[in-house]
């Protein structure tokens, strides 16, 4: 009876911890290899018994600290209360790979009078100052393979991309998986993307909706759910869902890579666009919407979150970045809110609604619901010497018919030539400029090639240059090809809203003749994106308004006067406004009767 107390003395209690840093190695179960691999070595040992196991799936030990892990945590707080005496691992990066973190968790539970095992490398004990030792290096090379490893993926991922070639994973919305007939090394075929007949067209909707009609993102998703058009989980739309849809650079041909990047805590952070990666060429058969549509789209987006500028787009002392906006759509019934403005106290006018009542000679009353304009800084106490209430008719009426007059004089305009000048002048230097960008950026990696390997000759004494020298050197070459790479990065945002205004103008030029005929034929919303490309704002008084309307042809169409003068719009801010052909000053507004 006695020696069965002494083995019962004896028995120690073992907790098991597994992670797996994927949820790819999840899907390939790897957590059971680990598991089978502990309780082999337990079976093996003496009066070892397992009491408690612990699981970490798609945890890395590398990026995640200790202190974010909450079986790692509950493991601590459970070895603190004394459950068990040994705790087991299949190898001992199971317990992280940071080199600054992980050789201190692991002496934390020796402390606790945890015995700390490997299946794979024993016990890892800390009775010398040489154990400590060894267990820091081994952390220290378990973290240098972790960012190798890393540096591996990226690599491979980001020529991937460059190559247009797809990565593998859930075709995104719009794409469905074609087999390529390419065979990898582990002897699988590899899939590509293709377009999706049907999702292809929800995704075309989904952009026409901005582009044409001046949708936000909340307005897409309730009308995909209103008309009943269910996501490919056969659930309803998401705002989530259909702003990743809108910023993904795949619709228009491009494929993405760096969209996000793994914070230390496992969240996902959000990337600025400017340093996505993308596909070196468009792909041409994977595009669902035109590239010049794409971009404007996220023009429209952006211009409705202000804040929210690219940090690309604000260098300092730099003039080829120019500020963008524009001019939004509402909801509001009426065509000018968001444009439109009180000459007197410049508050915006708003939506206001009242109802007009009157009797019938049968003594029945009736109600009419009327929507108006309104100043808000007078509806809101603020001095005003204006109206409160303007009619929506008055203004209106007058607005559109100066814009038809606008129109009537862009026809004699041969739009074609000056889209070509404007190409010409404003395309042509950049796309110039941005090569010359490119050649010394070229030149610069070169000299820093040449630096690198006299580095290792100063190390050794066989450069006539001193290590620091060199160090300074190249220091100085990667902040140049850095100052590079921001302005090669304006100079290509500046082209893509070039390339959008080219756009712009090709579609007014087609569309001036049968402007008025399909105005009147369009829903409101369609109304008002139509109207943006030509007016730049509305000014209203008492008794009149005034109309500012873009300029179309920017920064190098002259205007002839009567005695045959040229006047320069170069010195103009962009979308500044003007009547073209109509003897008036440059930038004059055009004043209507109301």
């Amino acid at each position: 009876m006695a020696s069965k107390d002494v083995n019962l003395e004896l028995e120690k209690r073992v907790a098991c911890l597994y992670r797996v840093s994927t949820m790819s190695q999840v899907e390939q179960d790897d957590i059971p290899m680990q598991k089978r691999a502990c309780k082999e070595f337990i079976e093996k040992q003496h009066n070892w018994k397992i009491v408690k196991e612990y699981s970490e799936k798609g945890v890395s030990g590398y990026r995640v600290s200790a202190s974010k892990r909450d079986e790692l945590q509950r493991a601590k707080a459970d070895a603190e209360s004394g459950l068990y005496d040994v705790l087991l691992v299949f190898m001992f990066d199971r317990l992280g790979r940071r080199e600054d973190e992980t050789p201190f968790v692991v002496e934390w539970f020796t402390k606790q009078g945890v015995e700390v095992w490997s299946t794979q490398e024993g016990e890892q004990r800390f009775d010398t100052h040489v154990d400590k030792l060894m267990n820091y290096i081994r952390y220290w090379q378990s973290s240098g393979e972790s960012q190798k490893t890393s540096m591996r993926v990226v690599e491979k991922h980001t020529q991937m991309v460059k190559d247009g070639l797809f990565r593998g994973g859930k075709p995104p919305y719009g794409y469905c998986l074609v087999k390529t007939g390419v065979i990898n090394k582990k002897g699988k075929e590899i899939s590509g993307l293709s377009i999706d007949t049907e999702e292809s067209k929800i995704i075309k909707k989904m952009f026409d909706l901005i582009y044409l009609e001046g949708y936000g993102g909340g307005r897409i998703v309730k009308y995909l759910n209103e008309k009943g058009i269910l996501s490919r989980t056969g659930k309803q739309w998401s705002l989530g869902v259909a702003n990743y849809i809108l910023r993904n650079p795949i619709y228009k041909g491009y494929m993405v890579y760096g969209k996000s990047s793994k914070q230390e805590t496992g969240t996902a952070k959000k990337m600025d666009p400017a340093d996505w990666i993308l596909s070196d060429e468009r792909i041409e058969e994977l595009s669902i919407v035109k590239e010049e549509v794409w971009d404007k789209v996220q023009q429209i987006r952006k211009s409705r979150t202000p804040n929210m500028v690219s940090k690309k787009d604000s260098i300092d002392n730099y003039d080829m970045v120019k500020s963008h906006t524009v001019s939004g759509t509402t909801k509001s019934p009426l065509l000018f809110v968001g444009r439109i403005t009180c000459g007197h106290c410049g508050s915006p006018l708003t939506t206001t609604y009242n109802y007009k009542t009157w009797t019938n000679k049968d003594g029945t009353v009736k109600k009419k619901l009327r929507v108006k304009y309104r100043c808000s800084g007078k509806a809101l106490g603020k001095s005003c010497e204006g109206q409160t209430i303007y009619s929506q008719d008055k203004i209106e009426t007058a607005v559109l018919d100066e814009v038809q007059v606008y129109l009537e004089e862009l026809k004699k305009v041969d739009m074609g030539t000056q889209i070509d000048k404007f190409r010409k002048h404003n395309m042509d230097s950049d796309s110039i400029t941005l090569k010359k960008l490119q050649k010394q950026i070229d030149s610069l990696n070169e000299e820093l090639v040449a630096l690198n390997k006299e580095v290792t000759k100063s190390i050794m004494g066989k450069s006539s240059f001193k290590p620091e020298l060199i160090q300074s050197l190249i220091e100085e070459k990667n902040n140049e090809i850095l100052d590079l790479d921001i302005k090669v990065a304006a100079l290509n945002s500046l082209l893509k809203e070039k390339n959008v205004e080219v756009m712009e103008m090709q579609e007014l030029q087609k569309h001036i003749p049968i402007w008025k005929e399909l105005f009147d034929s369009v829903n409101t919303d369609r109304k008002k994106t139509m109207l943006n490309s030509v007016v730049q704002s509305v000014v209203v008084f008492k008794g009149y308004v005034e109309v500012e309307f873009k300029i179309v042809l920017k920064d190098f169409v002259t205007s002839s006067d009567s005695k045959g003068c040229e006047t320069s719009t170069s010195a103009l801010p962009a979308a500044l406004i003007m009547h073209p052909l109509n003897k008036m000053m440059v930038g004059k507004k055009s004043r209507v009767t109301i």
